[in-house]
């Protein structure tokens, strides 16, 4: 059973990601490269989690302030597994690519994030 509870394309991170992508470089690049859905739908089967989820985890509630900021911890945690998910997949350029759409993922949504 897939971690996902409705196609990927209709998750909120997603639209944001697409937003970003063509903004950048014009036009539908996740219509015109589906590869970059396909590798995002296996790292969030690889991570047993939806988009908007690993998007969640990755910001934090300040406690001195309520301002919102960027978990340092969920940020290390998901470089980790996107390395795991890369050398998984061969380590090859093809999964080096296929990591490079994850990390564009989680940067287009505000994470910043080096693997």
């Amino acid at each position: 059973m897939s971690v996902l509870q409705r196609p990927i394309e209709q998750y909120e991170t997603v639209a944001t990601w697409r937003d970003g992508l063509s903004k950048q470089w014009g036009g539908d690049p996740l219509a015109e490269e589906p590869e970059k859905l396909t590798a995002l739908t296996e790292f969030c089967e690889f991570v047993a989690e939806e988009p908007d989820a690993i998007v969640h985890k990755c910001f934090r509630v300040r406690k001195s302030d309520g301002e919102t900021v960027i978990s340092s911890k969920w940020r290390t945690i998901y470089a980790d597994k996107i390395k795991e998910f890369r050398t998984r997949a061969g380590g090859n350029m093809e999964a080096r690519r296929t990591a490079a759409a994850v990390q564009s993922f989680l940067i287009h949504n505000g994470v910043m994030i080096q693997v």
